[in-house]
Formats: structure tokens, C-alpha cells, sequence
């Protein structure tokens, strides 16, 4: 799986940024791309914030959903349920502390450029 995000940079000018198909533009193109899935969005670069921020909330809507689903399919009857209910709890609050510190950060502004 690769993420790439192409878009003008803050010093950059315009023209020095080139789409996919080598013609300059205005907009961020997010682009995610699996062996079966390619899904690419482009949006002003003023709203690529929102755009990865929509992204990272969707990504973490379905690992709490499909984290737990996938653990309590792989785990044995005989295991013990004290055990399969902390590997979920951890599972989801890993989830939490990553999806919070990435928003954090948004908040925070960017991180800076030595």
C-alpha cells in the first residue's frame, strides 16, 4: 500500500508543481493505492487538511470496527475471555492514542523545519 500527496507547497510556486498528467494545477491529490483498490481526490490546497484529517477518521472508524471482528474470529473457544477482552481494549486504545496524536498535531500547526 503507498500514499502519496502532491500539491503546492507554501514557498513553492504554482507552476513548479505538476499533476499526474505534467500539467500544473492549484489543487492537493491525495492518491492511495492497494493491489486491488486505487482511490485518488483532489481538492483546493487550502482544504488538504480537512481531506487527511476525513481520511484518518475514516481509517480509524474501521479499525474499530474490523480490529475487534478480525480478533475475535482468529481467537480459539478455549481461549480465555479476560484475555481476548484486553487484546481488544489495547487494540482500541492504541487506535485512540494514534488517531488523538495526529489530531493533536493538526491542531498544533506543523512541525517545524530545522
Amino acid at each position: 500500500m503507498a500514499a502519496e500527496i502532491e500539491g503546492p507547497g507554501e514557498t513553492a510556486p504554482v507552476e513548479a508543481v505538476s499533476s499526474w498528467d505534467e500539467t500544473p494545477t492549484q489543487l492537493a491529490r491525495v492518491r492511495i493505492e492497494t493491489s486491488e483498490l486505487t482511490a485518488e481526490a483532489a481538492v483546493p490546497a487550502s482544504q488538504t487538511h480537512r481531506l487527511l484529517t476525513t481520511i484518518l477518521d475514516t481509517l480509524v472508524v474501521l479499525g474499530a470496527v474490523l480490529g475487534p471482528a478480525l480478533t475475535l474470529q482468529v481467537v480459539p473457544a478455549t481461549f480465555p475471555a479476560g484475555v481476548t477482552a484486553g487484546t481488544i481494549a489495547g487494540q482500541l486504545a492504541m487506535l485512540a492514542l494514534v488517531a488523538r496524536s495526529v489530531h493533536h498535531r493538526g491542531k498544533s500547526g506543523p512541525l517545524p523545519t530545522d
